[in-house]
């Protein structure tokens, strides 16, 4: 990866492809106002300021020029587009969390119906949450690191569970929002894979101090690879409420479920939330996981994917 390029933000282009969306804001400046290249540049990268929150924010103002920027280049040949370092092969490039700056990250526990007859746990009366912290976030195809701990009992884990999920990116400042109207709130869908050290959370099972450590390891909240926005999934008439989702290991699928079988809707739980705090844009909810694993827990070299129908392929290795 160009050295020069870190922190940018790009699109998923022909799905094979990431595009620098500043260069190609600037191209589509320079061309359609007639702005001197300079000047485009300039536009764009205050536009952009490589922030996603900043860009979350902006997007109702920015929506029209991403996409008429973007169909400009429809019919330029990749291989041009790639001499001039507007877009890259897939895999020139690392990918940072899809909101490496969130101001809040919520996880909901207990939230598909089959884990909480498997765990023979009654149903929640409200959406279950707990935060976790910004030092775990970490990207697709980045490595997540086993505890091994230190001077201090339990910062040692031998049992790592993954809970593959689907997470909400927010869009707009929320707060008592209705649940008919939550999806105006929300930017867009990712996928997310909250990574618990299962031994440590069952020192006392259900008790919200060791559960909240358990969570809070550096590289335990892999997500990505992308945010579909919803705009995207609107003009596809897809139902996020049912969608396959699938967690895998070594190219073995060692669970599989369907979002249709959350307890409480991603509508429920953001009208849930914005009467407890204020929700902001960048903010990452995540859902909760079908049934968590492997029950050895995950392994040093080990390959581990969350797939959701529509969204994309979550990889990770473990070390």
């Amino acid at each position: 990866m160009d050295p020069s390029l870190s922190f940018r933000i790009g699109v998923l282009w022909k799905d094979r492809y990431v595009l620098d969306l500043e260069k190609a804001l600037a191209r589509y400046f320079h061309e359609e106002l007639d702005m001197k290249p300079p000047r485009a540049f300039e536009l764009a990268g205050s536009l952009l300021a490589s922030d996603m929150v900043k860009f979350i924010e902006r997007w109702p103002l920015l929506r029209d020029s991403v996409n008429n920027a973007l169909r400009r280049l429809e019919s330029i040949e990749p291989d041009n587009l790639m001499r001039e370092r507007i877009v890259y092969g897939i895999n020139e490039i690392r990918f940072l969390p899809v909101v490496p700056n969130p101001p809040k990250i919520v996880g909901i526990g207990l939230n598909y119906e089959e884990y909480r007859v498997m765990l023979k746990y009654p149903k929640p009366e409200v959406p279950l949450f707990f935060f976790k912290p910004s030092n775990t976030l970490i990207g697709h195809e980045d490595y997540i690191i086993i505890p091994r701990g230190g001077k201090w009992k339990g910062t040692r884990s031998n049992v790592l569970f993954h809970e593959y999920e689907m997470a909400i990116i927010i869009g707009r400042r929320a707060k008592f929002v209705d649940k008919e109207e939550a999806h105006e709130y929300i930017f867009g869908v990712t996928i997310f894979s909250d990574i618990t050290a299962h031994d440590i959370e069952m020192v006392k099972p259900g008790f919200v101090l060791y559960q909240q450590r358990a969570k809070a390891f550096d590289t335990f909240s892999p997500v990505g690879p992308w945010i579909v926005t919803m705009d995207e999934i609107k003009g596809a008439g897809i139902d996020i409420h049912n969608l396959r989702i699938v967690r895998r290991r070594n190219g073995v699928v060692e669970g599989e479920s369907n979002t249709r079988n959350m307890i409480y809707s991603a509508w429920e739980i953001v009208e849930f939330l914005s009467e407890i705090m204020t929700l902001e844009p960048g903010d990452i909810i995540s859902l909760g996981s079908p049934p968590a694993g492997p029950p050895e827990g995950l392994q040093p070299s080990d390959i581990i994917e969350a797939e959701i129908e529509f969204i994309g392929v979550l990889r990770n290795y473990v070390k």
